[in-house]
């Protein structure tokens, strides 16, 4: 009887999970049909916070980007679900590498997009809350002159991207 009660508590548990999850499911926004972004992976441990993507262009010829953290024109804004925000301009809160670059950065440019090759890019965010369970809302600043990103204020945009801890 007790293990009938345990399984169907936490078969009702892990159906509330997938009902959550579903109810704010993770939405990117690139602003250009050829820009394609797959977040692979976000991950604290303490208080850094790694966020890996998979950047792809599925136009047909190459392009050049640039990924900025922040400088002193463009920074990448990142929001928690509690309400913390993390600036790219702030104290070097946000930092990005492409590729196999060996140290977070700043800003990455002149990256070169080829079509239908994957590059990671990876956001690295200091001084992460030990309790948020997702970024909320993360405004990334790529810019590539071919696609006209970003006009207007056209930014790279992710909402609900679940956090995994260690």
């Amino acid at each position: 009887m007790k293990k009938t009660l345990l399984v169907l508590m936490a078969m009702f548990a892990l159906g509330l999970q997938h009902v959550n999850a579903q109810e704010n499911p993770m939405k990117i926004v690139t602003n250009h049909p050829d820009f394609d972004v797959k977040v692979k992976r976000c991950a604290t441990s303490g208080k850094s916070l790694i966020l890996d993507m998979v950047f792809i262009n599925k136009g047909t010829q190459d392009v050049i980007i640039d990924v900025i953290a922040g400088n002193w024109r463009y920074w990448t804004e990142i929001y928690d679900d509690e309400g913390n925000t993390y600036k790219g301009n702030e104290n070097s809160t946000v930092k990005v590498k492409v590729a196999n670059s060996k140290a977070y950065e700043g800003a990455v440019s002149g990256y070169r997009l080829i079509p239908g090759v994957p590059a990671k890019v990876s956001f690295s965010v200091n001084n992460f809350s030990e309790t948020a369970e997702s970024i909320a809302y993360f405004e990334g600043v790529v810019i590539c002159d071919a696609w006209g990103l970003p006009d207007k204020d056209k930014w790279l945009i992710i909402r609900n991207i679940p956090i995994t801890r260690d």
